[in-house]
């Protein structure tokens, strides 16, 4: 039964029945019950309050968390920037070297062939770790030179001694 209907009970004994006896220990019980169900609610109040709190603070600490998960992926390299152990090892041959360099030479010092060299180079390009030159290097074959990016990327991963 509900505090409303505990209250309406309550006046309809007053107003229909007489002040006997029983009609006012009826009425002491249900004021009893209904001063019950008010400390009731007030506890439940005070729990929810208390549960809201919480709750708000919970939410805070994960917007705050969310946040800080967002800054760090967009700081991490994605999985797909990832270099082969090869095409790191020609980065780092472009690194050390101080002119210019070209996929015939890369095949000469990898023994691989030319096209595998063109392969590894392409790689390079596409992620800025190199540029080609705008003249042919040797005939038939370009010349490319690291870049700042490229520089950049053997140093922070530690690709050099």
């Amino acid at each position: 039964m509900s505090a409303a209907d505990t209250i309406k009970d309550v006046v309809r004994i007053a107003t229909t029945a007489g002040l006997a006896k029983d009609v006012i220990d009826l009425l002491q019980v249900k004021t009893v019950l209904l001063t019950e169900q008010v400390a009731t609610l007030d506890k439940d109040n005070t729990a929810l309050a208390q549960e809201n709190t919480t709750l708000l603070r919970e939410n805070r600490n994960l917007k705050l968390e969310n946040e800080n998960l967002k800054t760090r992926l967009q700081n991490a390299r994605p999985k797909g920037d990832e270099l082969t152990g090869k095409t790191r090892d020609i980065l780092v041959y472009f690194f050390k070297q101080a002119d210019t360099v070209s996929d015939s030479q890369i095949a000469r010092r990898f023994q691989m062939e030319l096209s595998m060299a063109g392969y590894h180079t392409d790689i390079l390009l596409k992620k800025r770790f190199i540029d080609q030159l705008l003249v042919e290097y040797e005939p038939g074959s370009a010349g490319y030179a690291i870049t700042g990016e490229g520089r950049k990327y053997v140093v922070e991963n530690s690709l050099i001694t």
